[in-house]
């Protein structure tokens, strides 16, 4: 037989005016077998059926018994081009490896076949066992002149082979990747999480030295910490899970960084802030604060810290400020007293506060409130 890939027979076969008749030669394509790859071969129409079946005697070494029976798609006119002489081809068998086995039974080696056939000018480069049931290790079999089935063989074995090895580890890989992730989707599913946003100044606080402290809170409360950073916000998302809500909210505690501002009304400040910043200092040492400091261009306190000793330090602040009125209450009442004083001292007869009472002793003076 002409081996398929020796001639576009698809082409002349599917065109409109070609119509076999019983008795004309024509050629009819003939499945691979463990001797040969797949071709045309000659052969005589002895009897067509419904006009859809051709019953075809091949002759040649492919003659048999029985007649081939075809569809019209299987046929073609007679190749007009010389007949090639089988003692000039070179004929190779190609050995496949264990891990291309399915591969190569596969429809997808097909058209790595017949890109090495067609770049190497073989006659037909064709597997051995095509069948995905067949028995036996499949091969691949090289006919052509000598130079190009050698040339073919360096491009199935150091291109095709080593790609096709290189992409089923690589499906390997992401098969059992994607089957951790369905599982890790499965348990992640099931458990109670909390997202809150952190400023990504914070995050080398929560991670630590070499993951130092993002570690241990993991290993502490049983968590999965997950952070995100959001570039354009110049935020990161921090996301905990677990199976205990109460372990969740302990670890996120110990990671919520927030800074937040309280307003101060000038009046106020010297007693909030206290003198050379005595009060706040306190509060930020007794809340255990990152830092509390006071901002003169917008008359108020910052504080940043952990949300819950924020959140004590603003109680403190409010606590300390809700005493302002009262020690006003007590200033002014202490400076109507002492008015008091100097108009009775006047009445006595006294020289004001550097009198005497009647002890003998000096006027009321302000140090002595």
């Amino acid at each position: 037989p002409t081996p398929a890939a020796a001639a576009s027979g698809a082409a002349a076969a599917e065109e409109d005016d070609f119509d076999p008749q019983v008795d004309d030669v024509v050629e009819v394509n003939v499945a691979a077998t463990e001797a040969s790859p797949s071709g045309w071969s000659r052969g005589t129409v002895k009897k067509i059926k419904n006009r859809v079946f051709y019953f075809v005697a091949c002759e040649g070494h492919m003659r048999t018994t029985q007649d081939v029976i075809v569809e019209k798609d299987s046929l073609r006119r007679v190749n007009a081009s010389l007949a090639i002489d089988p003692t000039a081809l070179f004929r190779k068998i190609i050995p496949v490896e264990r891990g291309l086995h399915a591969w190569i039974r596969s429809q997808d080696s097909a058209g790595c076949l017949d890109d090495v056939a067609a770049r190497t000018n073989l006659l037909a480069a064709s597997i051995t066992t095509g069948r995905l049931d067949a028995k036996g290790t499949p091969k691949v079999l090289l006919i052509g002149d000598e130079e190009g089935v050698l040339l073919g063989e360096k491009l199935l074995i150091e291109i095709h082979f080593r790609n096709q090895i290189w992409m089923q580890g690589f499906h390997d890989y992401r098969e059992r990747f994607l089957e951790k992730i369905k599982a890790y989707e499965t348990q992640w599913g099931t458990w109670h999480k909390e997202v809150f946003t952190v400023d990504t100044s914070f995050v080398g606080r929560i991670i630590g030295s070499k993951g130092a402290n993002i570690a241990k809170l993991r290993q502490e409360f049983g968590v999965d910490i997950t952070l995100q950073e959001d570039e354009s916000t110049w935020e990161t998302h921090i996301t905990v899970a677990g199976e205990d809500e109460n372990a969740i909210k302990q670890a996120r505690d110990k990671m919520e960084y927030v800074t937040t501002r309280i307003q101060v009304d000038p009046d106020q400040v010297g007693w909030i802030v206290g003198k050379g910043y005595q009060n706040l200092q306190e509060i930020q040492a007794k809340a255990e604060l990152t830092y509390a400091r006071f901002d003169d261009k917008t008359s108020s306190i910052e504080l940043c810290g952990l949300h819950a000793q924020v959140e004590d330090a603003k109680l403190m602040v409010a606590v300390h400020r809700d005493y302002y009125s009262v020690y006003q209450d007590m200033s002014d009442e202490r400076k109507s007293m002492l008015k008091q004083f100097e108009e009775l001292d006047k009445k006595g007869g006294g020289k004001g506060k550097k009198g005497k009472d009647r002890n003998g002793r000096g006027g009321a003076d302000e140090d002595d409130w």
